[in-house]
């Protein structure tokens, strides 16, 4: 058994509400989720940018995934194919959470977990959307769902560290969106705060509705949130570099065909790491794995930022799925 206190968890969906264009959010609730780390377990939305591991249910087979968490399930599951271990895992953000009451009266917690609703470019997807997306768009009240999250015994998933730093520069694609505005709301006291948000054009209702949080993230520190809107044949990441270069009053650079933004990485290379001990700035990075290496580059290399004050997260790769 991993050393990681960790669970396999099962909820029901609740609810689903179309945020955007490319955007949905799934509520899941079940009595069992009391057992996830606090807060979330307790009920309580300061879930920072908490991850947990989905499991997406074949659409062939019947039931939630299920799988016994021993020391040689990973190795099991992976060596499989999908339709022999009954789906995929897929990595997503656990947005909010809330206490919930059972139809039958019993104690429980529900979670919210947002979906990208289009498959990203440069996936090795077959279909239009992948198995997450997929899911999230045909789901149904009552519809079951297992993943894996940090036990009571555990913390949190989290890669949220500015400590007390001044300054907050924080970039993400479509697919942390839900991570950064969820850590909008945990912004140190006082600080100025950039926010460069790249997602494709077209989700303008996803845009409107953050404006409150935003507001709200205002009263206690300075807060800017540019909202980068690639439209089709931009590419991915580029709004994002020349945002960041210009946040950090750089000199604009236009990306060559040498660029790190053209090369996909391999898909053993973990482009994952929690800043140690943040400065007077603190980077936060996430989305496509090549776009957060190429952003980290440029804030070690070009604005001189201190790597050990960098948090940053390849949440996938192009051209590689997680499993």
């Amino acid at each position: 058994m991993s050393a990681i206190p960790m669970e396999l968890f099962e909820a029901r969906v609740t609810g689903k509400e179309r945020l955007s264009r490319d955007f949905v959010r799934v509520r899941l609730a079940s009595e069992q989720l009391t057992r996830l780390a606090s807060p979330a377990g307790n009920g309580e939305p300061q879930v920072l940018d908490a991850y947990l591991k989905l499991f997406i249910p074949h659409p062939d087979l019947e039931g939630p995934v299920r799988v016994e968490l021993n020391e040689t399930w990973r190795q099991k599951w992976f060596a499989a194919e999908p339709h022999e271990r009954g789906g995929w895992i897929r990595t997503y953000t656990l947005r909010d959470a809330r206490p919930w009451t059972s139809p039958e009266g019993r104690e429980g917690v529900e979670i919210d977990i947002d979906f990208v609703l289009h498959e990203p470019e440069g996936s090795c997807e077959d279909e239009t959307m992948g198995p997450g997306a997929s899911w999230a768009d045909n789901a149904q009240v009552g519809d079951p769902l297992t993943f894996i999250g940090p036990s009571r015994e555990g913390q949190l998933w989290t890669m949220w560290n500015p400590s007390k730093a001044s300054n907050v520069v924080a970039c993400a694609d479509e697919t942390a969106i839900p991570a950064a505005l969820s850590v909008l709301r945990f912004l140190p006291e006082g600080s100025h705060s950039i926010f460069l948000m790249e997602l494709p054009s077209g989700n303008e209702s996803l845009i409107e509705s953050a404006k409150p949080l935003i507001e709200a993230a205002s009263k206690h520190s300075e807060v800017e949130v540019h909202w980068l809107q690639r439209n089709d044949g931009v590419q991915r990441g580029k709004l994002t570099l020349q945002a960041l270069r210009e946040a950090f009053g750089l000199d604009p650079k236009e990306e060559d065909a040498d660029s790190p933004l053209g090369v996909r990485l391999p898909a053993d290379e973990f482009v994952w790491g929690t800043s140690e001990q943040p400065g007077e700035t603190y980077v936060y990075l996430a989305g496509e794995a090549s776009v957060v290496r190429a952003s980290r580059r440029v804030c070690v290399n070009e604005a001189g930022v201190d790597k050990s004050s960098i948090s940053f997260m390849g949440y996938w790769k192009a051209g590689h799925a997680e499993s």
